[in-house]
């Protein structure tokens, strides 16, 4: 960089916008049409998932930070719209400590995904499948989907309870990936996700706990 660029604030670029606009559209897209594949015909999408070459990085970036995002601002909403009820009493966190609660929210869910990949490689050999550190990674991030959006039923705090059909979608998403990522025996596919999805709930109720500390 030039002396006579230095200091010199940037210029707001509308056509910088545009095209952050553009791109940020084509993720939902992709995000959405994922979605509507792996509930219409997940056979048919793991198998397009398998054969898509990118990374780890690739999947936590492009894919799970956007969809780990709903579940805090969703939750933040609502808790301004409605209030939280604990008791009897509704009460309205403050909003930095709100702010403060969704990033490390937002940050734990996605080192969430990557420790279940991480646990899915490790339990493949238990479960007579192949070890595939990618392969891990996106049984892991893409059979949360359903998890992450259901955190839209945040917006309205009553309908909390809907978020554990996700949980039995999560399952059943990762029934029908484990065989063709993972290689898993179809008949061991069911016993690998449930072990999985025990582990990542122990996880997931630990890391959730230290983040209380922390932001508490």
């Amino acid at each position: 960089m030039s002396a006579e660029h230095e200091g010199k604030p940037q210029r707001f670029s509308v056509e910088d916008v545009r095209a952050r606009a553009r791109e940020a559209m084509r993720k939902s897209e992709h995000i959405l049409s994922r979605a509507y594949g792996l509930f219409l015909n997940p056979k048919e999408e793991w198998e397009q998932i398998k054969a898509e070459e990118t990374s780890v990085q690739n999947i936590l970036v492009g894919y799970v930070a956007p969809l780990a995002a709903i579940p805090p601002v969703c939750g933040l909403i609502g808790d301004y719209i409605f209030g939280r009820r604990i008791g009897e009493a509704v009460f309205r966190p403050e909003i930095g400590d709100a702010v403060i609660g969704g990033v490390v929210t937002w940050i734990i869910s996605i080192a969430l995904v990557f420790l279940l990949g991480l646990l899915i490689n490790a339990l493949s050999d238990n479960f007579d499948a192949d070890r595939n550190e990618l392969g891990a990674q996106k049984v892991a991030a893409y059979a949360l989907t359903p998890a992450f959006l259901s955190g839209v039923f945040s917006l309205w705090p009553p309908l909390w309870w809907l978020s554990l059909f996700a949980l039995a979608a999560m399952v059943w998403l990762m029934v029908r990936g484990l065989p063709i990522l993972m290689k898993a025996p179809e008949e061991r596919a069911l016993g690998y996700a449930a072990t999985v999805t025990i582990a990542a709930a122990v996880a997931f109720i630990v890391l959730f706990a230290l983040a209380s500390c922390v932001t508490g």
